[in-house]
Parts: structure tokens; C-alpha cells; sequence
């Protein structure tokens, strides 16, 4: 991985990061002398900080596996990012019980899974460490300390090396996002419910049009295809199963007021 950099290793005043990150309430730079003696462990709720989340964003790897589970859907028409769904409407994640957990054997976006550790790219292939210090999963004492004498933890670097991988297949996403833009194929879609013979608007969305792919001319299909697109295009297409899947969880949810699982 990049050579993992650590701001301001001279003062003992926490550094706050620069700019705004979803989810993270108070960003801090990792800093061996203000943060020694700190360490992470897996709280008690350990997805507790996600139980509002209804989307959350996937890079481009991710899709093989989240399609399998959530509809995939995209933020804008222009210079968006793919976006796990966790609920329909303005509802709370449907996946986070009450207790912080996270539904058994549903796929848990990167995004989630690295929290509350983030990386900066900085100069050269070096990296700053974020943590979000309002995590209740950063203590005194813990068992898992962020540091070991001068350098990052065992515990620390992998989660250091999953933020990491992370945010160079952003790159990767935004190159998918670049191309499928270009060739015109994301479109507004509305998601509805049949209800007394009537259609009961839920969300409108955006989502790749099955039918501009099927229009694609062959030298598209065959660049998309060499780039490795075509088959996590199908994969967003396929998601759209799951909206029928999130409804019916919701419905559950609604009625007994907890996370059940629905296949």
C-alpha cells in the first residue's frame, strides 16, 4: 500500500480534517502524540452510527456483491456515484436493529466497514489518517491501540489498508460513472406501490435504462465490455429486483418494529 503518512507529529494538539465527510462528526488527523494511549474496539452497537443511513455510496468492486442484496441506484445524472439503498422514503436503515447490528448475511458497504478510520491522499503515494473522534468505539486503553511504539498498529494498518483500497477504487468509479454518462444511459425512474387499484408514488430515482444498453452500438458494448463495465452495468439492472425486496422489509419492519430478515 502507499506509505501511510501522520500530520503533526510535533504538537499535542488534535488536528481537525479539513472539509466535510458523511458520518463523521468530528474528523481529526491521526497524530501519534495527541492520540497515543487511544486505540478502537468494535462497540457494543457497532453500526448504531448508521441506524439513520437509507444510502450510502459503493465504489465500483463493491457492486458484484451489493447488488445481490440492496437496489443500486446513482446520485445524480451527472457526476454521480453509485449508492447502496437501505430504506424507501424518509425511514431508518432497515438493515440496523435497534441493538446496533447489522442484518446477518447482508453485505456491509466498505464505506461502513472502515468507519471510523478514513484516508486523505496527500503528496506522492503518501496517505493521512483520519479518525472520527466522536466514535464511541475510541477509548483509553484499548486493547487495540492505534499505535505501537512509533509506528501504526497491526489492528490500525488494516483498517488503514481497507480505507486505502477504498479510495483508489474511487478512481476506478469515477472513470465507470464517466463513461456511462457519456453514452447517455442513466434516466429519472419512479418507484410506485399498487395499493386498492391505485399506484402510490414511493421515490423517484436514477437508475441505467435497460433499453439504452440494449441500443448501444457494437464498439460501445465491445469498450465498455474490454473496460470491465458491461457486467457491473447488468449488476446495477439486476438490483432493481430488491426495491419489491426493501418494500417487504419494510412492511415487516413497520409491523413488528425490528430487523427481520427477508429473502
Amino acid at each position: 500500500m502507499s506509505d501511510t503518512s501522520i500530520l503533526n507529529e510535533d504538537t499535542k494538539t488534535a488536528v481537525v480534517a479539513k472539509g466535510t465527510m458523511f458520518l463523521y462528526q468530528k474528523p481529526e488527523y491521526l497524530n501519534r502524540k495527541t492520540h497515543d494511549g487511544l486505540g478502537w474496539t468494535l462497540p457494543q452497537n457497532p453500526y448504531g452510527f448508521a441506524k439513520d443511513v437509507i444510502s450510502i455510496p459503493l465504489v465500483l468492486s463493491e457492486i458484484p456483491s451489493a447488488q445481490k442484496f440492496y437496489p443500486i441506484i446513482f446520485s445524480a445524472l451527472d457526476d454521480g456515484q453509485p449508492l447502496a439503498v437501505f430504506s424507501v422514503g424518509k425511514g431508518s436503515n432497515l438493515f440496523v436493529d435497534k441493538n446496533g447490528m447489522w442484518a446477518s448475511d447482508y453485505y456491509i458497504p466498505a464505506y461502513l466497514r472502515r468507519y471510523p478510520f478514513a484516508t486523505v491522499a496527500g503528496e506522492g503515494d503518501k496517505v493521512a489518517v483520519v479518525i472520527d473522534r466522536a466514535s464511541n468505539g475510541i477509548l483509553e486503553n484499548s486493547e487495540l491501540p492505534f499505535f505501537e511504539g512509533e509506528n501504526l498498529s497491526q489492528s490500525t494498518q488494516s483498517m488503514v489498508d481497507l480505507s486505502v483500497r477504498y479510495e483508489a477504487d474511487r478512481k476506478n468509479t469515477q472513470e465507470f460513472m464517466r463513461a456511462v454518462t457519456s453514452l447517455g444511459l442513466l434516466k429519472e425512474q419512479h418507484l410506485a406501490q399498487p395499493a386498492d387499484g391505485e399506484s402510490i408514488p414511493l421515490t423517484n430515482f436514477i437508475s441505467i435504462d435497460g433499453s439504452k444498453v440494449e441500443n448501444l452500438s457494437q464498439n460501445d458494448l465491445e469498450s465498455l465490455n474490454k473496460n470491465g463495465f458491461l457486467p457491473l452495468i447488468y449488476g446495477q439492472l439486476f438490483s432493481q429486483e430488491n426495491w419489491g425486496r426493501l418494500i417487504a422489509r419494510m412492511t415487516i419492519a413497520d409491523d413488528s418494529s425490528s430487523v427481520a430478515p427477508v429473502t
